[in-house]
Formats: structure tokens, C-alpha cells, sequence
């Protein structure tokens, strides 16, 4: 009777052992989702809409500030809630220019800059240390691109 029960314990155990061993890396992805997306809600106390995927990102490294550069573009989903700001005019040039400076300083690929002209809506947030954020979205793309700087 006694080995009958420490089977069926050692049986219930494996299997929740491999039910676990399973269904873990599942939650390890659905907790790491937009996780970039908590940190823009930690840091400059915005919250986007989760809905996308990340598809690229650059940053300029680990610092013991935690000052530089970032950069991450994320792709909506058709028929999921899209970032809305409603002033894409008011992107200055000399908002250009930082964003062309930040994205030269990371040396990222190229093609994952945007195209000011493409961007349909976009936002922007500066902090009393001069620390900045810029949110372009284009909209026939889907994509929003984030460019932080942090001083």
C-alpha cells in the first residue's frame, strides 16, 4: 500500500514537473511583452497602448548613471489601440536635429530610422535634467519609434 502511494506521488510530481517545465517559458514571454512599454511608463510617467510588438532597439550601452541613448520601434497590430497625440506639427527642426544626433550617436542600422515625413502623429517630454523623449508614429506603418536620451 505504502509503494502504491509513493508512486502515485512520484508520478503527480512528474507530471507537474513537466506541466511547469512547459508552460514556463510561455509566461516568461507573456511577462516580457512590451516590457520596454513599462519602462517609458516608469520613466517619463506615460502609458502607451500595449498592443505591439518590439522590432528593433539600440541603445547606447550600460552606464553606472544610467545617462545615454536609446532608441526602440514597435509595430502595432492591425486593429489594436494606436499611440495618439495629435500634434504632429509639432515636431520643430531643432527636435530634427536631435534625432538625427541621438540615432548617428547609436550607429544603428539605417533602415529603422524614420522618415519625418511619414510621421502622422508624435510626442515629446523633456525632464528639468534636459533628459528628453520623442515618440514618432507613423501611422500607414503602424510603427511608433522612441528616442530617449538620458543625461
Amino acid at each position: 500500500m505504502k509503494s502504491k502511494k509513493k508512486k502515485l506521488i512520484s508520478v503527480i510530481a512528474v507530471v507537474i514537473a513537466v506541466v511547469l517545465a512547459a508552460g514556463l517559458p510561455m509566461i516568461q514571454r507573456a511577462a516580457g511583452r512590451n516590457s520596454y512599454l513599462k519602462v517609458i511608463r516608469n520613466n517619463w510617467g506615460l502609458s502607451l497602448p500595449a498592443g505591439c510588438v518590439e522590432v528593433y532597439e539600440i541603445d547606447s550601452g550600460p552606464s553606472f548613471h544610467g545617462d545615454g541613448e536609446r532608441y526602440h520601434v514597435f509595430e502595432y497590430r492591425e486593429g489594436k489601440e494606436v499611440p495618439v497625440w495629435g500634434n504632429a506639427e509639432g515636431l520643430q527642426d531643432a527636435d530634427r536635429k536631435r534625432i538625427v544626433e541621438i540615432l548617428d550617436g547609436l550607429d544603428g542600422k539605417k533602415e529603422w530610422y524614420r522618415d519625418f515625413e511619414s510621421v502622422t502623429d508624435m510626442g515629446k517630454d523633456k525632464k528639468q535634467d534636459e533628459s528628453c523623449v520623442y515618440f514618432l508614429f507613423d501611422g500607414e506603418a503602424a510603427r511608433l519609434y522612441v528616442v530617449e536620451r538620458f543625461i
